[in-house]
């Protein structure tokens, strides 16, 4: 005879696993983008995925769409990723990062002008995208010209959205691997992002008080932020208020070290101008500042 019961705990269970399959696909991102090469060659592009949940994922069925070409990721030797593992593609060989084993292999090149990738789960349901928000080119990264060159597009915050502020290049210093003729990676293959580690070890900063785009200002004008850091206690925390008068090109401080998270600024010794910015830099005990800068707003012949 069947029981009720337990047939009511047998689908709560099913639903719990469905749910929890469901979620864990949510926290596999495209994490980075070596959409330039590498310094050995243009052609040595990479991507790398990243399994940000705590459960292992079966990338069976699921497929990479670059552009409008399809990678089948179920291709791979192994298509289980670890809970916070990498899973990485290398274009055409297993050379472009020479001393990384790639997971996958795959061919076609990714366009210097730019283009979207997105990765849908087994259903055809789309679980993450890279560049969608760029209207043009590339969210991040940098060409051979550029500093430093052929740095890859790294994600910043692996929970966050796939937007252009949420994209970064790899800093040229937290890097990982070896090209084809051995020279360091400007990127981080199977291993955490640089513009990762910066933003969580780098002081969060925003200003409270408000200027407006094109506000006219005189008088005393009273500034306050907000200052945290990630990996560090706030009493450590010390800000430079800095000053710019052609709309931030170049910037003169007005008061260092301080202690706080406010400041009252006389404009009566600033000239009469409309290109005047501020900006706050919060500086950690690891020396790693974070800064929130204004609006360009004026100063009036009143002050």
């Amino acid at each position: 005879m069947f029981n009720r019961g337990v047939g009511l705990l047998v689908l709560a269970l099913l639903f719990t696993v469905l749910a929890t399959v469901a979620g864990a696909s949510q926290h596999v991102i495209i994490s980075e983008v070596a959409w330039a090469g590498t310094q050995a060659g243009s052609a040595d592009e990479w991507i790398e995925l990243y399994n940000a949940s705590d459960a292992p994922i079966d990338l069976s069925g699921w497929t990479l769409a670059i552009g409008d070409r399809d990678v089948m990721l179920g291709d791979a030797a192994d298509p289980v990723l670890p809970a916070g593992g990498f899973f990485l593609l290398e274009r055409t060989d297993d050379e472009a990062v020479a001393d990384v084993p790639a997971d996958l292999i795959y061919t076609g090149a990714l366009s210097n002008t730019g283009t979207v990738l997105r990765l849908l789960d087994a259903d055809g349901n789309e679980v993450d995208s890279a560049n969608a928000g760029s209207e043009a080119g590339w969210a991040g990264g940098a060409a051979r010209s550029d500093t430093p060159a052929y740095g890859s597009m790294e994600r910043v915050d692996p929970s966050g959205p796939d937007t252009p502020s949420n994209w970064g290049t790899n800093d040229g210093l937290h890097r990982a691997g070896s090209d084809a003729k051995g020279n360091p990676i400007n990127g981080t293959p199977r291993a955490r992002n640089s513009a990762t580690l910066v933003w969580r070890t780098t002081p969060a900063v925003h200003l409270i008080s408000a200027i407006e785009e094109g506000a006219v200002v005189t008088g005393t004008l009273s500034l306050s932020w907000t200052a945290s850091d990630p990996d560090g206690p706030a009493t450590a925390l010390h800000a430079t208020v800095l000053l710019s008068a052609d709309d931030g090109v170049t910037w003169e401080p007005l008061i260092e070290g301080l202690v706080g998270t406010s400041y009252a600024w006389d404009t009566a010794a600033a000239l009469a101008g409309d290109a005047y910015q501020l900006r706050i830099a919060v500086t950690d005990a690891d020396g790693n500042t974070g800064v929130a800068t204004s609006p360009t707003f004026e100063v009036g012949t009143g002050s």
